[in-house]
């Protein structure tokens, strides 16, 4: 009986320090860098945005695309680890269909906009503002809504020139205002709200829009696209 006790007090002290290891290896695995994930603006290149940036603090923040960063924030709220799609997954059945653009230069007169997504909406117009585009912005990417009514107010075409001419006017104050929403989707610095069943705002926080002239861009869903309804 005293050496069955002994033996088994040895086996304790055996298994001991492999048992303090494990749990030493465990907290450093679980201690290591905290990692953010913040979605890369459509516009912006590598040179631009590296794909990694590590903080003072030692945070490290990866740049995804849109499409990664809004399945990793899904997987997170409902409790999953996110799985990155398989090649086979990610590429389409039929080699033949073209993938979406949300842009697309048709030739060096003509571009098609189009947008499924607020931050293309955002991106987009953007574009338009800095290629001076106001026009191809007017007749693809303004909701229908807003050209009805400025057309029964002064007619289709005047509605045109009047909405290009306002363009031209607050280029610059409106490219300052889309280029902070853009940075900021990934961050805290926009907020995005309904204002009803099929639109939304999305404003720059109080903290830093005292600095801008617009501090709002309005979206509107049509069932197909995502549009833009009004820049204030």
């Amino acid at each position: 009986m005293i050496g069955a006790r002994a033996q088994l007090l040895r086996a304790i002290d055996l298994a001991t320090p492999l048992f303090f290891c494990c749990v030493l290896f465990t907290l450093c695995v679980s201690c290591g860098p905290r990692v953010e994930y913040r979605a890369r603006p459509g516009f912006t290149t590598a040179e631009d945005l590296p794909d990694e940036v590590t903080l003072s603090d030692g945070t490290i923040i990866r740049y995804v695309p849109l499409t990664e960063f809004l399945a990793r924030k899904r997987a997170r709220q409902q409790g999953n680890a996110y799985e990155a799609p398989s090649t086979s997954e990610s590429e389409s059945s039929d080699p033949a269909r073209p993938s979406f653009l949300p842009w697309e230069e048709i030739d060096e007169e003509t571009v098609r906009m189009q947008a499924m997504m607020p931050e293309q909406v955002v991106a987009n117009t953007m574009r338009a503002f800095r290629e001076e585009r106001y026009a191809a912005l007017w007749e693809q990417m303004v909701a229908e809504g807003v050209r009805t009514r400025a057309a029964r107010e002064s007619g289709p075409d005047a509605a045109r020139e009047q909405f290009v001419a306002w363009c031209g006017g607050a280029r610059d104050d409106v490219m300052k205002l889309l280029n902070r929403i853009s940075f900021g989707f990934s961050t805290n610095a926009v907020i995005m709200r309904k204002t009803g069943p099929t639109s939304l705002q999305i404003e720059l926080t109080p903290q830093i829009s005292s600095d801008f002239r617009f501090k709002i861009v309005e979206i509107e869903f049509d069932g197909k696209r995502v549009l833009l309804s009004g820049i204030r």
